[in-house]
This record gives C-alpha cells, sequence and structure tokens, in this order.
C-alpha cells in the first residue's frame, strides 16, 4: 500500500465526535487483545477489526501523525485522534472509491496466515497433480503446515487435492468477475510462478492496495466456505482456528459460569488467581450476546454506580468516584459494558 493511501485507509479506524486511541486500535489491528483493548473496541464499535491489518496497525502511530500534519486528524495529550470535518471527507471519499473487506470479523476466527499458505500449497499440488508432474519444490516452507498437509494428503489423496479446484469454482461464481481474476492470479502452478501484487494491479488498473484487499477478503471468507462445506478439505482447514475474541480459557470458564458456578468456585476448582477469572469475565461479558450481569452486581450496587454517575457518559465514568464504597473495579465495569451494549457509547 502507498504511503498516501495508508494515510488515507487509518482514517478509516477513527471518529469525528469522540477521540480514539491508538493504542486501543494498533492492539485491535495485530490481534494482541487485553481486556482494555476488548472494553474500548466496543466503546469505539470496532471489535471487527480484529487482526485484519497487521502491517498498519504496527505502523499506525507513525501514519496517524502524517493525517495530523495533513489536517485530516487531531491528536491529542493522550495520543488520542479526532478527525476533523476535511479528514471525513477524505475518509469518505477513500471508503467511496477503494476495496473493503466484506466480513472483517472473520479475521478475529481464523488464522489467515495459515490459510493463505494451505490453500496456496493446495492449488500448487492439483496444478501440479493435472499435468502428472509429482517433482516440484513446494511454495511454502512451513515445516508445521508442509507435516500437515502430509498427513492429509495420505489420508484423502488426489480426490482431497482435487477438491481444491471445486470448492474454488463453487465460491468465485457468486464473486465479482474481475475480483475473482485478481484472486487467482497470485497462485502459482505448473510452469508458472503466479503474479506479484504490483504486477496483477498494472493487469488490471488498480491501486496495489485494492489487490491486497480483495485477496486477503476472498481468501478468509473462502476458507470459511470450504469448512462450511465440510467436505475432506475442510479437514485441512479446520485446524487453523484462531481463539478469536475470547481465549479457550476463558470459554470455558464462561461455560462453567453458565453452569451456575460462582467465579470464586471457578478459580477453586481451575487452580486460577481470582483476577484471571475476573479477566475471563469482563472479556466474555464484552463479547458475547447473552451474559449474567445480574449474578455478578446486586441491585444495590447497580444503583449506588448508577447514583454516582447520574448524568454523565457512561464511557468518562472514573472508577476512583467509588472509593470508599466496596464497590470493586470489576462490579463497575460490568454495569459499564451492560450500559454500553444497552444504550451505544454515547449513552
Amino acid at each position: 500500500m502507498s504511503n498516501s493511501l495508508a494515510v488515507q485507509r487509518v482514517l478509516i479506524y477513527y471518529d469525528d465526535e469522540s477521540a480514539r486511541r491508538s493504542t486501543v486500535i494498533r492492539q485491535l489491528l495485530t490481534n494482541r487483545l487485553t481486556t482494555s483493548s476488548r472494553f474500548w473496541g466496543m466503546c469505539y464499535e470496532l471489535l471487527d477489526i480484529v487482526n485484519t491489518d497487521y502491517e498498519l496497525g504496527m505502523n499506525l502511530e507513525r501514519i496517524s501523525d502524517l493525517a495530523v500534519d495533513k489536517g485530516w486528524l487531531e491528536k491529542d495529550s493522550d495520543s488520542a485522534y479526532l478527525l476533523t470535518p476535511f479528514g471525513k471527507k477524505v475518509r469518505d471519499d477513500y471508503l467511496s472509491l477503494h476495496k473493503k473487506l466484506k466480513k472483517p470479523e472473520l479475521f478475529a476466527k481464523y488464522s489467515y496466515r495459515k490459510f493463505s499458505a494451505l490453500v496456496t500449497l493446495c492449488v500448487q499440488v492439483a496444478s501440479e497433480l493435472s499435468f502428472g508432474n509429482r517433482s516440484y519444490v513446494p511454495i511454502t516452507t512451513d515445516y508445521h503446515l508442509l507435516q500437515m498437509f502430509k498427513a492429509w494428503y495420505l489420508a484423502y489423496g488426489k480426490a482431497g487435492a482435487a477438491e481444491v479446484r471445486i470448492d474454488l469454482e463453487k465460491f468465485l461464481k457468486e464473486e465479482d468477475e474481475i475480483d475473482a481474476a485478481v484472486f487467482m492470479s497470485r497462485f502459482a502452478g505448473h510452469e508458472t510462478s503466479g503474479r506479484t501484487k504490483e504486477q496483477i494491479a498494472d493487469d488490471y488498473n488498480l491501486e496495489v492496495s485494492d489487490v491486497v484487499i480483495t485477496e486477503r477478503d476472498l481468501m478468509i471468507r473462502f476458507g470459511e466456505f470450504v469448512i462450511n462445506e465440510g467436505g475432506s478439505l475442510a479437514e485441512l482447514f479446520k485446524h487453523e482456528l484462531n481463539e478469536g475474541l475470547v481465549s479457550s480459557s476463558a470459554l470455558k470458564t464462561y461455560e462453567m459460569v453458565c453452569q451456575g458456578k460462582s467465579a470464586d468456585e471457578v478459580a477453586r476448582f481451575r487452580r486460577l488467581k481470582s483476577s484471571t477469572v475476573i479477566e475471563h469475565l469482563l472479556d466474555c461479558a464484552i463479547v458475547f450476546d447473552e451474559f449474567p450481569f445480574e449474578r455478578f452486581v446486586s441491585l444495590e450496587k447497580r444503583s449506588r454506580i448508577e447514583e454516582v454517575y447520574a448524568g454523565q457518559k457512561t464511557v468518562c465514568w472514573d472508577f476512583h468516584k467509588l472509593e470508599g464504597t466496596g464497590i470493586s473495579f470489576y462490579e463497575y465495569r460490568l454495569v459499564q459494558i451492560e450500559r454500553i451494549k444497552e444504550n451505544g457509547s454515547a449513552y
């Protein structure tokens, strides 16, 4: 992606009404999640960007500062950025002209890097086999993926490898014709090394950034398509699930809570610190639509919290105002989460 387009693209993560901290957006984009980044991601309504653009995320502050230089963003003392009226126009123009991920939430669910490597390897193998060629160098050098593919191929053989063509045809027939062509141009096969993103951009008169977004978008959605189809190829792909927005350990805690156990009981049974169980529950309260808030905050404490912060926006609450009340940060945060999920961050 060119530097100019990267500066325009970064604007899509900012808002013109409330400043947003770049640290949170960076953690979301690069999938380095904490309970705090999940909370603020919920407040910013950006939980669907998790793991979608690692490169941009790692350079977020530098690129955001370039947008400040252009007058597109304003920066405050806390490294939070606010979209200017001019920046809002640039952002809207960018969104109208350039490609967008259709299902960004999939990047938290699946491992894009491994999906991409596996699909590329499958296409190469299927192509070489169709020409009867068994002497070629695999396009990936990832030992783990090669061993996983080898075990899968021993189980499903040529029929399994041929399935990639069938699934690709079924998937791509529902996509834009140019997008499908761009996507397929990247693959290596028999006596072809595949096109680079720069070459593809020249071939179709596109920006390199749009080629990258198209490839990432179709790759992650193709992975989901294959898993939903449930064929032999799905057996290979389904191992590349990410933990998603909530860790597997947090899910175990949540399951036990749903079975009626208290936080203390979960901590004793699983031999976890109480603080770890609390983080698990906060993460689940943020992510899941159904959460038993009433089990963890009494009506008395909830009323006290709402009394202290009466008339204030929920995201602007300051926990220090509850000192001496016997209300924990955990209970305070749960009430915040419930209110924001019910009424939005502007409430």
